[in-house]
């Protein structure tokens, strides 16, 4: 440890290694005796290029805790008095490849930096957890722990992560692959992960509800913007609805949650929609077609929930009325400032770089995008919007002035300000306690912020101390007392913590004059005695390939690209599951759901006609276990008639989605002459849950495959081809494609309750089943059952399947998959349709 004093300053350094050098920097001023500190340096000045950190560091959503990554550890600290709350050890070359670093925030919640009394003893529902992440691997932390709470690997296997954040709770994980790939909703909880096929990859992709929790999510299938509301926890879709959208650009629910709007793309004009919370269209906010115009940039609801603000490409805000929706007011970004009423200051730079803020005389001019060459991409329209807390005040920054900020009234429709600065502004924060104060950081090297506030009698600039701040500044404010607000700036290496007065007067930050343990300014920072918690083994504890694997990931929503619904088993154990601190990895326990079942899907149904004089061929009717069977197989004549198959991607169920392929190859008698029904002989599903269920509830001979889909479900044309759960065999034993029967089909609605009426029966009855291994999945059954399902689709529409088995072409029985019919069928298409289970009947039946 070497020290040196300049002034009235003393600097403290320590050199932990010869092949890393620490820098750790404590100022200190004189007064009395004593030390009393004004700010905090903590940086890495790394001689490898190993374990450099790649992300700033960052406050926690109250502002009571600063993360950083300090070479090869997670340092947590109190903002308060700087002293270590929590360190983790991270993985080799971890803080390298780190790429995200996340800490919870609820969802709707502006970051509040707590009053000081408050921010170290929280509400236990406010959990501190952070998330780290890189391409392989997602960690969780939860900072009254001091070992890693969760961790997550393999979450993708082809490609990037876009970005990965806390979901509604503080135990839902957010992934976002790249391209759009697909959107996993990890549970900490459950160890398990729900999946949306082609999310929308825009800033503004989903929003949750304030008052509920439900998800609102942008999708794209094929040509058509989809949004998805789901429910809380569970994630069952709700509803669906295709927007009149050209390519949708964000959603946001309003702070009450009564509102969403979603806009469109700059090529569609300025067209903003306002739907109702579950996703209907209200409203659509749009300039008339003959008005030329650029389109909408940003939206911004107001805090309290009484406007929106919508930034448009031409430097435009246009206030809506919350109950209207029309256009309140609308403020414009002119180049030329010329408005008594506002006051206009702009930034000057002194003698050895000094800055200050004088008031300009007007008519000001605003520098142009052109006098700032690095901005100019991506420069027009209104690139920077935010309300303060209480709505009633808002900033905005137009792409064709970056240097200016003009801060607006827009409830009384006033020009409050314009602020003017050498640089172009990069970020605002308003400070969620006092409403009017505003921190303004601008791009320059210099670790400056500049602060506004509204009854302030002029603009304030406060210069950090940083030794060479390279690398990009972020600024943040933290937890507060009733005398001082403070902030931090830093970046990858290094940040400080500065603090001034309401009235604006830079102010010492003074934590504790007790040190714990009796230590002094110089001790508490020294590597030997900052506080030690014993490091959780990563690469031991989760790692290990002798790991169970983690249960079936339930998916919704598909591409275009051929899908394997068990991909998961063709990754390593290890490269695919999650890890709970206390908890072992195990699969988890079947759900079990009882009868009744209410479901929501979309089918494909295909139709032939089978005589039983060419007989029941066992090996394509019956599954090997169910063949097997005398109880089974036996269990009446089969009778032929007509036979169907199925093939169905369920979205909501009581056991989360899965897809499904059904065979009922006509009608069998039941023993006793009780009658003919048709009977399930032969049922895949993708997951377990539904195996386990669909056998003790209704008898039906469920069975795991995988399902592969070249096309898209959702419509026609696609082929599927179902695979054996063994993920060792690679050819398929079913393949069926589906073809439009011609775009001039149209639709109609399709309900069993009709059927019925004209003396159609929707009645089964399936005979007991056999023991399977495992048996927690293939459970036997012991009685008859009946049963009924009831089923409705708004839209149904005829289509082709074709059954032609790829490799089967010189089998002349078996070319089409069953033998003696053609290749091709008509079927109907059920789309959005609901399917109402209910108990089976147990029925008494002689042999």
């Amino acid at each position: 440890m070497s020290a040196s004093s300049r002034n009235n300053f003393l600097s403290l350094s320590i050199a932990p290694g010869p092949s890393h050098s620490l820098c750790m920097a404590f100022w200190v001023q004189w007064q009395a005796g004593k030390y009393s500190p004004v700010r905090l340096k903590i940086g890495i000045c790394d001689q490898a290029d190993e374990d450099v950190a790649t992300q700033p560091a960052l406050p926690s959503r109250n502002g009571a805790f600063i993360a950083a990554i300090d070479r090869s550890q997670l340092v947590i600290r109190s903002s308060k008095d700087a002293l270590v709350v929590q360190k983790y050890d991270l993985p080799s070359g971890f803080a390298t490849s780190c790429r995200f670093i996340r800490w919870w925030k609820a969802p709707g919640d502006v970051s509040t930096p707590r009053r000081l009394e408050d921010s170290m003893n929280h509400d236990k529902v406010d959990k501190d957890r952070l998330i780290l992440a890189d391409n392989n691997r997602i960690v969780v932390y939860d900072i009254e722990k001091p070992q890693v709470y969760a961790e997550i690997s393999g979450a993708t296997c082809l490609t990037k992560l876009a970005n990965v954040d806390f979901g509604r709770i503080p135990d839902e994980v957010m992934v976002l692959s790249d391209f759009g790939f697909k959107l996993q909703l990890w549970s900490l909880t459950t160890k398990r992960a729900f999946e949306v096929k082609d999310p929308k990859q825009v800033p503004s992709y989903y929003s949750y509800r304030p008052s509920s929790g439900h998800l609102a999510l942008l999708t794209r299938t094929g040509a058509y913007d989809i949004l998805l509301i789901m429910a809380p926890s569970t994630y069952e879709v709700l509803t669906t609805s295709e927007l009149p959208t050209v390519d949708v650009c964000g959603v946001r629910y309003s702070p009450d949650g009564n509102w969403l709007v979603v806009w469109d793309a700059a090529s569609a004009g300025c067209r903003v929609l306002l739907l109702t919370a579950d996703g209907h269209l209200y409203r659509t906010y749009s300039l008339p077609q003959e008005d030329l115009n650029l389109g909408v940039r940003c939206v911004e609801w107001s805090p309290d929930g009484e406007c929106l603000a919508v930034g448009d490409y031409e430097g435009r805000v246009t206030i809506l009325d919350e109950k209207t929706f029309m256009p309140r007011l609308t403020f414009i970004h002119r180049p030329t400032i010329d408005d008594p009423n506002e006051r206009v200051w702009q930034e000057e730079l002194g003698p050895s770089r000094t800055r200050g803020y004088a008031e300009a005389t007007q008519p000001a001019i605003s520098p142009s995008v052109d006098s700032f060459p690095s901005a100019k991409e991506g420069s027009h329209g209104i690139t920077i919007m935010d309300f303060n807390v209480d709505g009633n005040l808002l900033a905005s920054r137009d792409g064709a002035t970056p240097s200016t900020l003009r801060i607006y009234a827009p409830k009384s429709g006033q020009s409050l300000a314009a602020l003017i600065h050498h640089a172009p502004i990069k970020s605002i924060h308003w400070h969620p306690r006092l409403t009017d104060l505003l921190l303004i950081q601008c791009a320059i090297p210099e670790p400056t912020v500049y602060a506004w506030r509204l009854q302030w009698n002029a603009p304030k600039i406060f210069i950090l101390s940083l030794k060479a701040p390279f690398g990009q500044l972020k600024s943040s404010w933290l937890s507060y007392d009733d005398e001082n607000i403070r902030y931090m700036l830093g970046n990858t290496e290094q940040y400080a913590i500065g603090q001034f007065t309401p009235d604006g007067e830079e102010a010492l930050w003074q934590p504790n004059d007790e040190c714990p343990d009796g230590l002094g300014p110089e001790d508490m920072f020294d590597e030997g005695n900052s506080l030690d918690l014993s490091p959780v083994k990563m690469a031991e504890d989760a790692s290990s390939d002798d790991t169970p694997a983690l249960g079936l990931s339930t998916q919704l929503g598909y591409t275009s690209a051929i899908e394997d619904t068990f991909h998961y088993r063709h990754q390593s154990q290890a490269n695919r599951k999650i890890i709970i601190a206390g908890m072992e990895d195990q699969q988890s326990p079947i759900k079990i759901a009882p009868p009744p079942w209410k479901c929501h899907y979309s089918a494909y149904i295909g139709s032939f006609y089978v005589s039983a004089k060419s007989g029941l061929p066992r090996d394509l009717a019956y599954e090997p276990l169910e063949a097997s069977s005398s109880r089974f197989t036996e269990a009446g004549v089969w009778k032929g008639g007509l036979a169907m198959i199925q093939l169905l991607r369920y979205t909501s169920t009581p056991v989360g989605p899965y897809d499904e392929m059904i065979l009922i190859p006509g009608n069998f008698d039941v023993p006793g002459g009780r009658g003919s029904y048709p009977r399930v002989t032969r049922i895949y599903v993708s997951q377990r849950d539904t195996t386990y269920n669909g056998r003790k509830n209704w008898n039906i001979p469920k069975h795991i495959a995988r399902f592969k889909y070249t096309g898209d479900f959702s419509a026609p044309p696609f082929t599927v081809q179902l695979y054996p759960e063994d993920p060792a065999i690679d050819e398929p034993f079913f393949t069926a494609s589906l073809q439009h029967l011609g775009f001039w089909t149209p639709t109609f609605p399709f309900s069993t309750n009709f059927l019925k009426r004209l003396g159609f029966p929707n009645e089964m009855v399936q005979p007991p089943l056999p023991e399977g291994e495992p048996k927690e999945v293939l459970c036997g059954t012991d009685a008859w059952y009946k049963l009924a399902g009831d089923i409705y689709s708004p839209k149904a529409k005829l289509v082709w399947m074709d059954l032609k088995q790829p490799g089967k072409e010189a089998d002349n029985e078996r070319e089409n998959w069953w033998p003696g019919i053609k290749r091709w069928h008509l079927g109907v298409w059920l789309q959005d349709a609901e399917l109402d289970f209910g108990e089976p009947e147990a029925i008494e039946v002689s042999t």
